[in-house]
């Protein structure tokens, strides 16, 4: 039962495409990874953000208005690379494990 539910959460093994991929990922390292995800995830999420409001909401794009959702969006997106690359370390491991 502990298996079944640990693969509904965690999911099926990598592939090995994926672990192929990932070893490019990890060869750059964590801070890199990080860097790219964060900014990556931060500026579309901003991005969508101010430009939703400002066309859903008609609220004005000022700077002072957009400092705020940038340092909120880029410190959720640095949580989020932190957390995806200890899943995927923890994945890589057990795929590896496994064969």
């Amino acid at each position: 039962m502990y298996n079944k539910l640990k693969q509904g959460f965690v999911g099926k093994t990598m592939t090995q495409q994926q672990i192929a991929k990932w070893e490019r990922a990890r060869s750059k390292g964590k801070a890199m990874y990080v860097a790219r995800f964060t900014l990556l995830c931060g500026t579309i999420a901003f991005v969508v953000n101010s430009l939703g409001a400002r066309y859903l909401m008609g609220a004005p794009l000022r700077a002072k208005y957009l400092l705020a959702p940038v340092l909120l969006w880029y410190a959720y997106g640095s949580l989020g690379s932190l957390v995806n690359w200890y899943l995927m370390e923890n994945k890589y491991r057990e795929s590896l494990n496994e064969k």
